[in-house]
């Protein structure tokens, strides 16, 4: 008998030890690449699958003081005044690096900042909200959820003691929800199952199941820096870089001149070829087509308010700006001023009520050349939010 288990238990510390050991090795190369490499280009690439899904290279920007700004599709605006063109300059002189793409949303952001270690008040974290997310009364959709999920960082989530038993719960809950119609991902949907029911009979099977999910996790990690350090091998290494100064009033000239150029033939102010491509042939039918919306009685509000509290538990002090929409079009969508008012106003107070800041901009719904499109920020948007981020975030 003990010559059977013997044999049983003899490939499984072989298998142990050969993974710390490579684990070690993995360390130590990923230590010696990420002194010399410039990773400015994964920093601002709209839509990387390995800094977003993954832990080691948030960690790594945040240590170096970048400006970690989360958003949703608007990261992609191909202006000049995007921040991933703008940072770093003169009294600015961090650089930004970006986490989010469509259908990242309140869910997504707080699980994002669950995975960086050891953040604190004086971390610059800025966040953009965007009214598009709660345009659907049952919050985020469960096909759209699952393009930006990743399981590394929802078992991070579940480990890092910063957050409250209750925050994981109503995550474990949502989680459960999102996956529940998917044919994927089913460890994660048992253990986000037997989390939120938080009974003593799923406790038991949890704390049963806990080393096979520990061992998942760790290889997961090591996936990571494997993956990571074939990035680094492309990146060049890294050189001194000059700061350009920025004159704001020059910069604002710029960007009209930029948009005007751009923006030729539609009452909207969106960009032509957005124009042409969604909305001339179809903008007569969109007719009142919010108009039974309410922005406020979406799911979205309850994870935007689980967003709010993690950032709490964590200690930051984000920045939250809310972005503004192209008012003139959702007019015509029915979804009227004053509802859209009530909305802003709701969504600041609740960020305001957790201590933070908030940039509203809807004042600028109006305003030539503030979006590029009918949602996402364009010339003169982008570049207010990049001189209000460079003002809240001085001395940090």
């Amino acid at each position: 008998e003990l010559k059977k288990f013997r044999y049983f238990l003899l490939p499984i510390v072989v298998v142990t030890i050969f993974i710390f050991l490579f684990n070690n090795m993995i360390n130590k190369k990923y230590k010696e690449m990420i002194e010399i490499k410039d990773i400015t280009s994964i920093k601002h690439t709209y839509n990387h699958i390995t800094r977003d899904r993954g832990g080691v290279l948030k960690n790594y920007m945040k240590e170096s003081g970048d400006l970690m700004l989360l958003g949703s599709s608007e990261l992609s605006s191909h202006v000049d005044q995007n921040p991933i063109n703008f940072f770093p300059f003169q009294g600015a002189n961090y650089d930004v690096s970006i986490y989010g793409r469509a259908y990242t949303q309140s869910l997504q952001h707080g699980t994002i900042l669950s995975n960086i270690s050891d953040l604190n008040k004086d971390d610059k974290v800025a966040i953009v909200i965007s009214a598009q997310w709660f345009g659907n009364e049952n919050g985020i959709n469960g096909n759209d959820f699952l393009v930006n999920f990743s399981e590394q960082q929802f078992y991070n989530f579940f480990n890092n003691d910063k957050i409250n038993k209750d925050t994981k719960i109503y995550y474990a809950k949502r989680i459960s929800e999102l996956l529940s119609n998917s044919d994927e991902y089913g460890e994660e949907k048992i253990f986000a199952n037997l989390y939120y029911k938080d009974n003593l009979i799923s406790n038991s099977v949890l704390a049963v199941l806990k080393p096979y999910y520990y061992s998942k996790e760790y290889l997961l990690g090591l996936k990571d820096k494997v993956q990571t350090i074939k990035l680094l091998k492309d990146c060049p290494d890294k050189t001194e870089k000059n700061l350009k100064s920025v004159n704001w009033e020059e910069e604002y000239t710029k960007a009209e001149e930029q948009a005007e150029s751009k923006v030729t033939n539609n009452n909207l102010f969106v960009e032509d070829e957005y124009y042409d491509t969604y909305l001339r042939d179809k903008y007569d039918t969109l007719k009142d087509a919010w108009v039974d919306i309410d922005l406020l009685k979406s799911k979205e509000i309850e994870d935007y308010e689980f967003l709010l509290n993690t950032c709490k538990e964590l200690g930051i002090q984000p920045l939250i700006i809310l972005m503004p929409v192209n008012g003139l079009y959702y007019d015509h969508l029915g979804l009227t001023l004053e509802k859209r008012t009530e909305f802003y106003t709701e969504i600041e107070k609740m960020a305001k009520d957790k201590g933070f800041e908030v940039l509203n901009l809807q004042n600028k719904e109006y305003e030539k050349y503030y979006m590029f499109d009918v949602m996402h920020l364009g010339w003169k948007g982008w570049l207010t939010i990049n001189e209000e981020m460079a003002k809240y975030f001085q001395g940090k």
